[in-house]
């Protein structure tokens, strides 16, 4: 039988959409039996001491450092609100930090459930995270984005859905297609803007 992660490509982007604690801590135990065995899983969370995460098989992977468990919002929000500069200076180091520790590549989980205890912050960190695809496309780097759709309203999970290139949901791995332009994106990573095809996705320069 095939499984979702049969579908899954290094340096893909994708959000977890999961209805249950069971269904988001599978997909870690998943991505584990999917990680090569010089690859390393990073997962940002505040609630690493739920009892759904009370896996022998996670448990282990933290003691043989294949799973680094770090916190999530005082990632992001380092001074109590979202700066998106700081949180994509995180992905960049956790990706040399895997390097230099001898991993071939990373897989990032990130329990975006923390954002939504600050509302006014949720699109705002949503289009961020729809934009890293862009400014961070590389096959060392494979970005997962869990939310449980029970802590956000349709609308919300909505907008999860369509902006993120790839989406997990009910076990189904699927693929967006749309266009975004990259003006902003240049701008705020002071690389060239060039159109950019990312999975199902292509990027195209405003005229």
């Amino acid at each position: 039988m095939r499984r979702w992660s049969d579908e899954l490509k290094r340096g893909d982007h994708v959000a977890h959409l999961f209805r249950s604690d069971i269904e988001q801590a599978r997909v870690l135990l998943e991505l584990l039996r999917w990680l090569n065995e010089d690859e390393k899983l990073v997962l940002r969370t505040d609630a690493w001491e739920r009892p759904v995460f009370r896996h022998p098989v996670l448990d282990t992977a933290v003691d043989d450092g294949r799973l680094a468990v770090l916190p999530a919002r005082a990632a992001f929000c380092p001074t109590q609100r979202f700066i998106p500069e700081a949180a994509l200076e995180t992905v960049l180091m956790e990706k040399v930090q895997a390097r230099e520790e001898g991993f071939s590549g990373v897989v990032m989980v990130w329990d975006g459930n923390w954002v939504a205890g600050a509302p006014e912050l949720v699109d705002e960190f949503v289009a961020f995270e729809a934009q890293l695809t862009l400014t961070l496309l590389s096959s060392e780097l494979t970005l997962i984005c869990q939310y449980d759709t029970r802590s956000f309203t349709p609308e919300q999970v909505g907008m999860q859905r369509r902006l993120h290139p790839l989406v997990l949901e009910d076990g189904r791995l699927d693929r967006n297609f749309w266009v975004v332009s990259t003006s902003s994106l240049g701008a705020r990573s002071g690389r060239p803007r060039a159109a950019r095809a990312v999975g199902g996705a292509v990027a195209q320069n405003e005229k």
